[in-house]
């Protein structure tokens, strides 16, 4: 049986925002509690959410946010313990169907990474072979694995997926337009 986790990378400055987006409400709860409650419904070995502040059991904290995505994954990825996988998951991105992560976890059995896609782009979330690990771990400053997925060392499957891992809270607007649509 597959061991997955989830990193959540939730340590961002926000600055597009003007504050602490994770925290913004959505449809009554924060941004970031959407993402984790969906993780909640899965049977994963262990999450792991990457912050900015100590925020209880399974946080990680980044003592230099500023340094980036890079930073943030690779303390994450750094954090685990006996998985065959890992998801990478963004804690602004509170549209994922659940049911995406067990499609991605079927098709982990014959690739090193697998990425969606919607509409011919990827998106989030990316799910990575323990094959991959010594490299996210390696990561610095606000690079993500993009190199990694396009370095051909590995196995990468793409899997179709619906427009949610596209959309990610940036500003207030688009608090407001996902708080708005249904589908």
């Amino acid at each position: 049986m597959t061991r997955l986790a989830a990193v959540v990378l939730a340590a961002g400055l926000s600055r597009r925002f003007g504050g602490n987006k994770l925290a913004a409400d959505l449809n009554g709860k924060p941004v970031l509690r959407h993402v984790l409650d969906g993780l909640d419904t899965l049977d994963f070995a262990q999450v792991v959410v990457v912050t900015r502040t100590e925020e209880g059991p399974g946080t990680i904290v980044n003592p230099r946010p500023e340094d980036g995505m890079g930073a943030s994954l690779a303390l994450g990825v750094a954090a685990l313990t006996d998985v065959d996988g890992v998801f990478i998951v963004l804690g602004d991105m509170p549209r994922i169907d659940v049911d995406l992560y067990r499609i991605m976890a079927e098709a982990l059995a014959d690739a090193d990474i697998v990425v969606p896609v919607h509409d011919g782009q990827t998106g989030h979330p990316v799910l990575f072979r323990a094959a991959c690990f010594d490299a996210l771990k390696s990561l610095s400053g606000d690079v993500g694995a993009r190199a990694i997925i396009r370095s051909g060392q590995y196995r990468v499957r793409q899997v179709p997926a619906g427009p949610g891992i596209h959309d990610d809270i940036d500003t207030p607007v688009d608090l407001t337009l996902f708080a708005s649509r249904t589908d």
